[in-house]
């Protein structure tokens, strides 16, 4: 497994009046994940709170444990590791949707194993990677205005304002079963990850990101994997999209591949 640094970080925002994201950082397992709840009074942060322990518990019990029962069956098409992790999501969609209709949440979940990043993802909330100083969004969201975007209705720059721009067309935990984007990306010494919910990227542009990530106040980890630059960075980014307006919960996992 790669040696992996980490750091996640959560804020309620300016303009909330609780938080309803969620996140679990497990480095020993190289597990990161983030869940960005919907549903206000009637469970946002209860639904990205079960979604993360659900998720959590069975990614780390799968990945220890060969004999374990499949929930919904193996996909043969794709790796263990993307066939473990949606496994996983759709169970947390099972207990949500079962528990209480009309919360659920997004999210988004990294695996690095071996020199992979295994990633799947529900709703708008993202991943980015930081390579050779350059960013890429590795998540498609699942939104209304990411729609309009692909449909060239509306530019990227019009869906700032976009009325409807915090609307998504997946999440988990809203229907009987969820069907997860999932994709397997190479990991090379150096690679950093970014996962965070749309209150961090509805609020800072690519290249705002990018700027506080390649210029950290000190160095990215230390050997101890304990803080560091990632620690500062995160708590620069969830700064800056409060100074934008914080105008949603905001959550900064930052993960760091040697």
């Amino acid at each position: 497994m790669n040696n992996v640094y980490a750091c996640g970080k959560t804020d309620i925002g300016l303009k909330r009046q609780r938080n309803e994201d969620s996140y679990a950082v497990e480095p020993d397992f190289g597990l990161f994940v983030v869940a960005d709840g919907m549903g206000g009074h009637a469970g946002g942060d209860m639904a990205s709170g079960m979604a993360i322990e659900t998720v959590r518990a069975f990614i780390k019990k799968a990945l220890s444990d060969s004999e374990i029962t499949w929930p919904f069956g193996v996909d043969h098409s794709v790796p263990r590791e993307i066939n473990i992790i949606s496994s996983g999501m759709r169970l947390a969609n099972k207990h949500i949707f079962s528990e209480s209709k009309g919360m659920g949440t997004t999210m988004v979940v990294l695996l690095i194993k071996d020199n992979k990043a295994y990633i799947c993802h529900v709703g708008d909330s993202r991943i980015y990677r930081i390579r050779d100083r350059m960013i890429a969004q590795l998540t498609e969201d699942h939104s209304l205005v990411a729609d309009e975007i692909r449909r060239g209705t509306i530019t990227k720059e019009q869906a700032r304002n976009y009325s409807l721009r915090h609307v998504v067309t997946r999440a988990i935990g809203v229907g009987p079963d969820v069907k997860c984007d999932c994709t397997v990306e190479d990991v090379v010494s150096e690679d950093m990850f970014l996962l965070c919910s749309d209150g961090l990227s509805g609020m800072l542009e690519d290249s705002e990101i990018l700027n506080i990530i390649n210029n950290p106040p000190s160095p990215p980890f230390t050997e101890g994997g304990q803080g560091g630059g990632i620690e500062e960075c995160c708590e620069r980014l969830i700064k800056r999209a409060n100074e934008k307006g914080g105008d949603d919960n905001i959550t900064a996992i930052l993960v760091k591949c040697k």
